[in-house]
């Protein structure tokens, strides 16, 4: 009877796991409507276009009008708010394009691609402001785990929990007499072994839960407009708290809300308060 408990039990957390695979391993894929064929097609002609000349430019501000389009009527995923953020920085509006592809990484925080463009849309910054060594952003966290790919974490995660269930279910099934007069570097060893597999899988799973809920961890916003006056109060009579007006793309947290302004936190640590008509927050909502 207490083995076919041990069976019973053993096949609930399989069942449990495997449903929780699928729904994490499931993906969204964008489909490919009148507007994403549209937006691909208008950035080719950009691409084909003399570099720099006016008109790839508008080719370029034509598939990021394109992408929004195809994003608003559903097509949502990472892919496409990757491609938006690749026609605005082609465009040359590189705060539009950071906001982008930080939507994107929220929706794929492994994908190589992502973070090369997203960097290199930073390194067009003109006067970026670097963080202090406290401020601990998603991305530092998250390049303790993202060089294992997303997948095989979750493997791991399933595999070491199998493992984890399979010893507990044998060990529970030698008699407690057996257990009693077995050496101590036999009970040594199973112990190990289950906690090291049981620490395995914990730690696996944890960082596929960091993928999707560190990001969301603080609000975050983008300057987008061409410079924004960070002032000490929310509004236009308050005095500045910089010396220089903050440049399109520099990154902030958002701190608190109020009509029509932010008070924000720069990487540097400095707080104050800008237009909401001047940024733009990475959340979509």
């Amino acid at each position: 009877m207490k083995m076919i408990e041990h069976h019973r039990f053993l096949w609930a957390c399989l069942l449990c796991l495997m449903a929780s695979v699928s729904s994490l391993a499931a993906e969204t894929t964008d489909d490919p409507g009148p507007s994403v064929l549209a937006a691909e097609a208008a950035y080719q002609r950009g691409v084909d276009d003399v570099n720099g000349s006016t008109a790839a430019q508008a080719a370029f501000e034509e598939s990021a009008g394109l992408w929004r389009q195809a994003i608003t009527e559903g097509a949502d995923g990472a892919s496409s708010w990757f491609n938006l953020g690749n026609a605005l920085l082609r465009a040359n509006r590189v705060g539009d394009a950071i906001v982008a592809y930080r939507r994107a990484e929220r929706l794929s925080p492994s994908s190589d691609d992502i973070a090369a463009n997203l960097a290199e849309a930073r390194r067009r910054v003109d006067r970026p402001i670097e963080a202090d060594a406290t401020d601990l952003s998603f991305s530092d966290v998250s390049a303790w785990w993202d060089p294992l790919p997303a997948e095989a974490r979750l493997m791991t995660s399933i595999v070491t929990w199998f493992i984890f269930w399979c010893l507990l279910f044998i060990r529970s099934g030698i008699a407690a007499e057996a257990r009693r007069s077995e050496r101590e570097s036999v009970t040594a060893a199973w112990r190990f072994g289950l906690v090291a597999t049981v620490m395995v899988a914990v730690i696996s799973g944890a960082t596929i839960a960091g993928d999707l809920l560190l990001p969301g961890w603080r609000t975050v916003g983008v300057v987008t407009s061409t410079e924004a006056t960070l002032r000490s109060g929310n509004g236009d009579g308050f005095e500045a708290v910089t010396t220089e007006p903050l440049c399109e793309g520099v990154e902030f947290a958002i701190l608190e809300n109020r009509p029509g302004w932010w008070r924000i936190r720069l990487p540097d640590g400095t707080s104050g308060w800008i237009s909401e008509e001047d940024g733009e927050s990475v959340d979509p909502a």
